[in-house]
Protein backbone atom coordinates (compact mmCIF):
# COMPACT_ATOMS: atom_id res chain seq x y z
CA UNK A 1 0.00 0.00 0.00
CA UNK A 2 1.08 3.15 -1.05
CA UNK A 3 0.29 6.06 1.64
CA UNK A 4 -0.91 9.27 0.37
CA UNK A 5 0.98 12.21 0.32
CA UNK A 6 -1.37 15.01 1.69
CA UNK A 7 -3.43 14.94 4.64
CA UNK A 8 -6.31 15.70 2.67
CA UNK A 9 -5.58 12.58 0.43
CA UNK A 10 -5.19 10.50 3.29
CA UNK A 11 -8.36 11.59 5.05
CA UNK A 12 -10.01 10.66 1.35
CA UNK A 13 -8.87 7.27 1.96
CA UNK A 14 -9.84 6.53 4.88
CA UNK A 15 -13.19 7.58 4.47
CA UNK A 16 -13.03 5.74 1.17
CA UNK A 17 -12.13 2.75 3.26
CA UNK A 18 -15.00 2.84 5.88
CA UNK A 19 -17.54 3.43 4.11
CA UNK A 20 -16.27 0.28 1.95
CA UNK A 21 -16.54 -1.98 5.27
CA UNK A 22 -20.26 0.05 6.09
CA UNK A 23 -21.42 -1.08 2.83
CA UNK A 24 -20.24 -4.83 3.10
CA UNK A 25 -21.82 -4.82 6.71
CA UNK A 26 -25.35 -3.21 4.96
CA UNK A 27 -25.05 -5.25 1.96
CA UNK A 28 -24.11 -8.93 3.48
CA UNK A 29 -24.35 -8.35 6.92
CA UNK A 30 -20.71 -9.55 7.42
CA UNK A 31 -17.35 -8.18 7.04
CA UNK A 32 -14.79 -10.06 4.54
CA UNK A 33 -12.55 -7.92 3.31
CA UNK A 34 -10.34 -9.44 1.11
CA UNK A 35 -8.44 -6.38 0.24
CA UNK A 36 -7.31 -6.08 4.05
CA UNK A 37 -9.26 -2.58 4.17
CA UNK A 38 -9.70 -3.06 7.88
CA UNK A 39 -5.86 -3.25 8.43
CA UNK A 40 -4.62 -0.72 6.00
CA UNK A 41 -6.49 1.86 7.87
CA UNK A 42 -4.81 1.47 11.10
CA UNK A 43 -1.45 2.70 8.82
CA UNK A 44 -3.41 5.37 7.58
CA UNK A 45 -4.25 6.50 10.72
CA UNK A 46 -1.12 6.36 12.18
CA UNK A 47 0.53 8.40 9.40
CA UNK A 48 -2.27 11.07 10.02
CA UNK A 49 -1.33 10.65 13.87
CA UNK A 50 -4.83 11.87 14.99
CA UNK A 51 -5.24 9.63 18.34
CA UNK A 52 -8.74 10.57 18.98
CA UNK A 53 -9.91 8.84 15.47
CA UNK A 54 -7.43 6.12 15.80
CA UNK A 55 -8.68 5.20 19.53
CA UNK A 56 -12.53 5.66 17.63
CA UNK A 57 -11.41 3.03 15.12
CA UNK A 58 -9.32 0.70 17.61
CA UNK A 59 -12.83 0.58 19.58
CA UNK A 60 -14.22 0.02 16.27
CA UNK A 61 -11.91 -2.71 14.92
CA UNK A 62 -12.35 -4.68 18.39
CA UNK A 63 -16.15 -4.77 18.52
CA UNK A 64 -16.48 -5.77 14.42
CA UNK A 65 -13.30 -7.97 14.69
CA UNK A 66 -12.97 -9.75 18.10
CA UNK A 67 -10.57 -12.82 16.89
CA UNK A 68 -9.12 -11.17 14.14
CA UNK A 69 -5.34 -12.57 14.01
CA UNK A 70 -3.91 -9.07 12.36
CA UNK A 71 -1.00 -8.00 10.75
CA UNK A 72 2.38 -6.88 11.33
CA UNK A 73 1.67 -3.12 10.41
CA UNK A 74 -1.75 -3.07 11.96
CA UNK A 75 0.18 -3.66 14.77
CA UNK A 76 3.23 -1.87 15.00
CA UNK A 77 0.72 1.51 14.33
CA UNK A 78 -1.91 0.18 17.06
CA UNK A 79 1.15 -0.54 19.63
CA UNK A 80 2.92 3.01 19.30
CA UNK A 81 -0.60 5.11 18.65
CA UNK A 82 -1.34 3.73 22.40
CA UNK A 83 2.02 4.80 23.26
CA UNK A 84 1.30 8.24 22.33
CA UNK A 85 -1.99 7.83 24.22
CA UNK A 86 0.21 6.95 27.42
CA UNK A 87 -2.26 3.71 27.79
CA UNK A 88 1.86 1.63 27.44
CA UNK A 89 -0.05 -1.40 29.16
CA UNK A 90 -2.19 -1.30 26.22
CA UNK A 91 0.79 -0.76 23.91
CA UNK A 92 3.23 -3.70 25.03
CA UNK A 93 0.38 -6.12 24.40
CA UNK A 94 -0.24 -4.99 20.89
CA UNK A 95 3.92 -5.02 20.34
CA UNK A 96 3.51 -8.84 21.52
CA UNK A 97 1.34 -9.36 19.30
CA UNK A 98 3.39 -7.81 16.48
CA UNK A 99 6.40 -10.28 18.18
CA UNK A 100 3.94 -13.31 17.29
CA UNK A 101 2.66 -11.89 14.22
CA UNK A 102 6.12 -11.57 12.43
CA UNK A 103 9.03 -12.64 14.98
CA UNK A 104 11.99 -10.64 12.46
CA UNK A 105 9.85 -7.28 12.19
CA UNK A 106 10.89 -5.73 15.09
CA UNK A 107 14.17 -5.79 14.87
CA UNK A 108 14.44 -5.07 11.40
CA UNK A 109 12.24 -2.06 12.59
CA UNK A 110 15.43 -1.55 15.15
CA UNK A 111 18.04 -1.57 12.35
CA UNK A 112 19.44 -5.10 12.53
CA UNK A 113 20.85 -6.22 9.16
CA UNK A 114 21.55 -9.50 10.22
CA UNK A 115 18.87 -11.33 10.90
CA UNK A 116 18.50 -14.55 9.57
CA UNK A 117 15.42 -16.83 8.80
CA UNK A 118 14.41 -19.06 11.38
CA UNK A 119 14.42 -22.88 10.58
CA UNK A 120 10.35 -22.56 12.04
CA UNK A 121 7.01 -22.86 9.90
CA UNK A 122 5.58 -20.09 8.39
CA UNK A 123 2.26 -20.39 8.68
CA UNK A 124 1.52 -17.40 6.06
CA UNK A 125 3.62 -14.62 4.03
CA UNK A 126 2.89 -11.92 6.97
CA UNK A 127 5.38 -13.93 8.93
CA UNK A 128 8.05 -14.17 6.60
CA UNK A 129 11.15 -12.24 6.73
CA UNK A 130 10.80 -10.09 3.60
CA UNK A 131 7.40 -8.91 4.75
CA UNK A 132 9.02 -5.60 6.58
CA UNK A 133 10.31 -4.69 3.06
CA UNK A 134 6.51 -4.53 1.84
CA UNK A 135 5.69 -1.91 4.74
CA UNK A 136 5.43 1.44 2.88
CA UNK A 137 8.74 4.12 4.33
CA UNK A 138 6.04 6.47 5.52
CA UNK A 139 5.25 4.24 8.14
CA UNK A 140 8.72 4.36 9.82
CA UNK A 141 9.64 7.88 8.98
CA UNK A 142 6.70 8.47 11.46
CA UNK A 143 8.37 6.47 14.79
CA UNK A 144 10.40 8.63 16.55
CA UNK A 145 13.74 8.35 18.31
CA UNK A 146 12.39 7.92 21.30
CA UNK A 147 9.51 5.58 20.61
CA UNK A 148 12.03 3.39 18.46
CA UNK A 149 13.71 3.27 22.05
CA UNK A 150 10.38 2.57 23.72
CA UNK A 151 10.12 -0.65 21.21
CA UNK A 152 13.95 -1.34 21.76
CA UNK A 153 13.38 -1.79 25.62
CA UNK A 154 10.10 -3.82 25.41
CA UNK A 155 11.55 -6.11 22.86
CA UNK A 156 14.31 -6.47 24.72
CA UNK A 157 12.75 -7.30 28.40
CA UNK A 158 12.59 -10.84 29.71
CA UNK A 159 8.89 -11.42 29.21
CA UNK A 160 9.21 -10.97 25.41
CA UNK A 161 12.47 -12.50 24.94
CA UNK A 162 10.95 -15.82 26.31
CA UNK A 163 7.98 -15.43 24.38
CA UNK A 164 9.92 -15.26 21.26
CA UNK A 165 11.98 -18.26 22.18
CA UNK A 166 8.59 -20.17 22.72
CA UNK A 167 7.39 -19.23 19.51
CA UNK A 168 10.26 -20.60 17.39
CA UNK A 169 10.36 -23.54 19.68
CA UNK A 170 6.77 -24.55 19.19
CA UNK A 171 6.87 -23.36 15.14
CA UNK A 172 10.23 -25.24 14.72
CA UNK A 173 8.74 -28.64 15.85
CA UNK A 174 5.23 -27.66 13.49
CA UNK A 175 8.36 -27.52 10.39
CA UNK A 176 9.28 -31.07 10.96
CA UNK A 177 5.87 -32.45 13.02
CA UNK A 178 3.97 -34.65 10.03
CA UNK A 179 1.44 -36.49 12.86
CA UNK A 180 -1.84 -34.56 13.15
CA UNK A 181 -2.76 -34.92 16.44
CA UNK A 182 0.79 -33.87 17.86
CA UNK A 183 0.88 -31.05 15.71
CA UNK A 184 -2.58 -30.17 17.04
CA UNK A 185 -1.88 -30.11 20.15
CA UNK A 186 1.16 -27.86 19.31
CA UNK A 187 -1.07 -25.56 17.71
CA UNK A 188 -2.81 -25.25 20.85
CA UNK A 189 0.26 -24.12 22.60
CA UNK A 190 1.05 -21.77 20.23
CA UNK A 191 -3.07 -20.43 20.80
CA UNK A 192 -1.66 -20.15 24.81
CA UNK A 193 -0.16 -17.14 24.11
CA UNK A 194 -2.41 -15.35 21.93
CA UNK A 195 -4.78 -16.37 24.84
CA UNK A 196 -2.49 -14.68 27.72
CA UNK A 197 -2.52 -11.83 25.64
CA UNK A 198 -6.19 -10.99 25.11
CA UNK A 199 -6.62 -10.72 28.91
CA UNK A 200 -3.84 -12.62 31.08
CA UNK A 201 -0.78 -11.73 32.41
CA UNK A 202 2.39 -11.41 29.60
CA UNK A 203 4.04 -14.53 30.60
CA UNK A 204 4.15 -17.99 28.47
CA UNK A 205 4.00 -21.12 30.07
CA UNK A 206 4.80 -24.50 27.23
CA UNK A 207 4.36 -27.45 28.10
CA UNK A 208 6.99 -30.55 27.92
Amino acid sequence: MEIPVTEKKIKQRISSYRSALKKEIETYGIISDGYGKRYLLFSLYFVLNDLEKSAEYFEWFEEEFPADVGEPGMYLSWAVSLHRMGKDRDARIKLAMLLLSNIYFIPQLLGDIDIKKEDMWHSSNYEEIDYFDYMPDDIFKEISSSEKEWIKTVYQSDDFQKMKKTHIDIYGELLHEKNVEKRKALVDMSSVQWLHLYGMPIDVVKND
